[in-house]
This record gives structure tokens, sequence and C-alpha cells, in this order.
């Protein structure tokens, strides 16, 4: 018997240290993501928090946009 390895073409990953798969934020970004266009992606536990690996590099760049302006807004805040 032959075993098939199933392949996926794959845009990149991006992890967010320090976020559980459970966190408000990353619910809140997947559910508008899947509204916004049902898009696959795939969520993995990262060695430093969690990693989400997306098949389209359009939605990577949007994501990795959205968290460098959370964590902008964050560090303002503490200041």
């Amino acid at each position: 018997m032959v075993k098939r390895i199933k392949q996926e073409d794959m845009a990149g990953a991006l992890e967010f240290e320090g976020v559980t798969k459970d966190d408000p934020r990353l619910q809140e970004w997947l559910e508008e993501h899947r509204a916004r266009n049902g898009g696959k992606l795939r969520i993995a536990l990262g060695g430093k928090g969690v990693r989400v690996i997306f098949s389209k590099e359009a939605d990577m760049l949007l994501w990795q946009a959205r968290s460098e302006q959370a964590a902008k807004r964050k560090k303002s805040a503490a200041s």
C-alpha cells in the first residue's frame, strides 16, 4: 500500500509571541478573516506563541500589518 502525503501551497507563516489559541484578539481576527474571504488558515502552537499559516501572501501581509499596529497601540498605551 502506498501512503499519500497531502501537499498544500503555503504563502508563509507568522508567529505571534505570547498569544494563545484562545486569545480573544486572535479569535476576532480569525472570524473577520473567514467572513471577509473564507480563506484557509492553519493554526499551530509555535515556540513562543501561536503560529498562523497562510495560503495567500496578501492575507499574511494584512495580518502582519495588523499585528504591528496592535503592538504600536499597546506600546503607546503603556507609555
